[in-house]
């Protein structure tokens, strides 16, 4: 206790005195302070160097990794780009085909038109010549039944008894009666 109330009161006297340089190496500590740093700088550098080591090898692996995965990256989208341009082929051949399948269908569609036009044509013909001739064969029993009723009318005054005996007769000869 007596030594720290002398080095106290040293210290209030310096502090009194101001602002001085202790060139004293053993009242420094300048030799302990070297010591310790020597110790630090020996076993410190060994301990740093290997976890700075440590560290590079871990980052060196992390980018040998990367480096990989980007390889395998390269390749991979090489492989698809060549997968999406076989896919594009595929699909413009397939378009290509369905175009020219859709041109076959449409000729055939036009044909198959055409014909059933020329057979609807042929229908409506043959419906219209047999309508003609329906009524053609109307017209005549119309005209052939007006014919009869105005000869019907006008033949009782152009008759008489001995003509129309002689008519009769006429008749049954060429029936191939007497």
């Amino acid at each position: 206790m007596i030594g720290t109330v002398l080095y106290l009161a040293e210290a209030h006297s310096e502090v009194e005195a101001g602002f001085g340089l202790n060139l004293d190496i053993l009242e420094t500590n300048l030799i302990n302070l070297s010591i310790l740093l020597g110790i630090l700088y020996f076993y410190g550098s060994k301990i740093i160097g290997d976890i700075l080591n440590e560290r590079r090898s871990k980052i060196a692996q992390q980018v040998q990794e990367i480096e990989e995965k980007q390889k395998t990256a390269a390749a991979s989208l090489a492989q698809e780009q060549k997968k999406l341009a076989e896919a594009k082929q595929t699909a413009e051949k397939i378009r290509q085909e369905a175009l020219a399948n859709a041109e076959k269908v449409k000729a055939a569609i036009l044909a198959q038109g055409e014909k059933e036009v020329e057979r609807l044509k042929a229908t409506a013909a043959a419906d219209l010549s047999s309508e003609e001739a329906r009524a053609i064969a109307e017209l005549k029993q119309r005209v052939a039944a007006l014919a009869l009723e105005k000869v019907e009318s006008q033949l009782p005054g152009m008759l008489d008894d001995s003509a129309q005996t002689t008519l009769i007769d006429r008749s049954i000869a060429q029936l191939g009666g007497a």
